[in-house]
């Protein structure tokens, strides 16, 4: 049974919002008409509103005395702040992750990693954002420690696809095979169960604030 069956009507809500930002249909700071989603979605202003405030509170949407809710910005100094607090938490969880994953677990990190490549070789960003979350989703999982597999995933939903979009081409390119370098590094660290090797380099390199301009992983 799909998994969206179970979802509550103000979660069906919530990602249809979700989905309008990450695909770049709604823009930065624009503002979001809670009466032009619940007739899109032929619901009543509650569950729209209950879904706005959820989105709100996790950084997607900033909310402005008579004006409602509209898109967050997400510049540099955003990024910054959220790559502070995630370089050290996805750190954690690779570490402890290292002696939890499977070599069919590893070999799935390498297949991303090449996945990552062929859409990057091919200029399918919005697909190397997919895997790119998919890869990092992996050993996050692995875990073992639910609530930090919780933080990370929260503060992921800063990170949306529609700075893919926005990029030079060029640059964006060069950001990508950059940050697959790195990819290939963190499943050579895994290969060889090095979890404080990993713990050092997604911390202070992959997610080091050099890297925060890019706005991704």
């Amino acid at each position: 049974m799909p998994q969206d069956r179970y979802l509550s009507l103000k979660d069906h809500v919530y990602a249809h919002i979700a989905n309008l930002i990450n695909e770049g249909m709604l823009s930065e700071f624009e503002h979001i008409s809670e009466q032009s989603i619940a007739d899109a979605l032929s619901v009543s202003r509650t569950p729209v509103r209950e879904a706005l405030m959820q989105l709100s509170d996790e950084g997607y949407l900033e909310r402005v005395p008579r004006k409602g809710f509209v898109v967050r910005g997400f510049d540099e100094s955003a990024a910054r702040e959220v790559f502070e607090i995630l370089g050290p938490l996805d750190g954690r969880a690779a570490l402890l992750a290292a002696g939890r994953m499977s070599d069919n677990d590893i070999a799935q990190l390498s297949f991303l990693c090449n996945s990552m490549q062929l859409a990057i070789n091919s200029g399918l960003y919005d697909r190397y954002d997919d895997l790119q979350r998919e890869f990092h989703q992996t050993y996050v999982c692995k875990c073992g420690n639910s609530r930090l597999s919780n933080y990370i995933e929260e503060l992921n939903r800063f990170f949306m696809k529609r700075a893919y979009l926005q990029e030079d081409p060029e640059i964006l390119e060069a950001n990508a095979r950059k940050a697959n370098k790195e990819h290939a590094h963190i499943v050579a660290l895994f290969k060889k169960r090095d979890g404080s090797g990993l713990q050092k380099y997604i911390r202070d390199v992959h997610w080091s604030l050099d890297n925060a301009k890019y706005l991704s992983w």
